[in-house]
């Protein structure tokens, strides 16, 4: 999606996302904008492994069971992919305003950050609740505002975007995937179906507040959120569906668009 938004010089005023889509947009954030920048996103998602993001450690899955941890899995992994893949240290350097919203377990409340120790930021936006670990920063508990918006449609409109260029990775029709093998796929793709009723309602709340272009994110296979074999041909898929939406559209009707805002999201995944 984001190849096919930079094939048009579509370029962002600035990034929002969580979950995955903060990882991506931290990514892209302080790299040029242009297609190349998509290709090397492309080939670390291709090179990515299940064991990568969710390892399974029994002395940790047994503790998290017995109530001695408050998640089952560990970070290390997610944490160096992080650490290796950002290119600032606070978000409030990103060269594009970088936008991550996050959950408060201790308030109950989104929490929208704009600075502070990048890695810590970025981790805190992908802790899955009872999954990863969650991030203290400052006096908060900190992790994936998934479990209340996956889509932040409406801390971009809150932010001033006029246009939004939602690009998700499951649609919004809340049409289930392949049926789980393990608790862990159980868990992810229900929370994901849950994101997509949110996605769908805020679609509709917010289509008075700004222009809202929702790339489409084709999966006929149905891939299981926590497989990551499939990543290449999803992406190519997502590429020909992105081009041929943005190829109707009157907002992206023809090159040299200029810069529109750019909301990364990452429902369902």
């Amino acid at each position: 999606m984001l190849r096919a938004l930079y094939e048009r010089e579509v370029v962002p005023d600035m990034l929002v996302g969580t979950s995955v889509g903060a990882l991506n947009a931290a990514f892209v954030a302080s790299r040029p904008q242009e297609v190349a920048t998509a290709d090397a996103l492309g080939r670390v998602w291709r090179a990515m492994q299940r064991h990568d993001i969710f390892p399974i450690d029994l002395r940790m899955l047994v503790g998290g069971l017995w109530g001695r941890r408050d998640h089952v899995l560990g970070d290390q992994g997610l944490h160096e992919i992080v650490r290796r893949h950002l290119e600032f240290d606070d978000l409030a350097e990103s060269p594009i305003p970088l936008h991550v919203v996050t959950f408060d377990l201790a308030s109950g409340c989104e929490v929208r950050l704009s600075a502070g120790r990048a890695v810590d930021v970025i981790l805190a936006a992908t802790a899955i609740p009872g999954i990863l670990p969650p991030v203290r920063i400052g006096d908060r508990l900190l992790v994936d505002a998934a479990v209340v918006n996956n889509a932040p449609i409406s801390h971009a409109v809150a932010l001033g975007a006029e246009r939004i260029y939602v690009l998700p990775t499951q649609g919004p029709s809340g049409v289930p995937g392949r049926l789980p093998r393990n608790a862990l796929d159980a868990a992810i793709q229900a929370l994901g179906m849950r994101t997509n009723d949110q996605l769908r309602a805020d679609l509709l709340r917010y289509a008075r507040d700004a222009e809202l272009i929702v790339l489409p994110a084709p999966d006929e296979q149905r891939v299981l959120p926590t497989d990551f074999r499939h990543a290449s041909w999803l992406a190519a898929d997502g590429l020909a569906a992105a081009r041929a939406a943005l190829a109707t559209s009157p907002a992206t009707s023809g090159h040299g668009t200029g810069s529109a805002h750019l909301y990364v999201v990452s429902p369902g995944r």
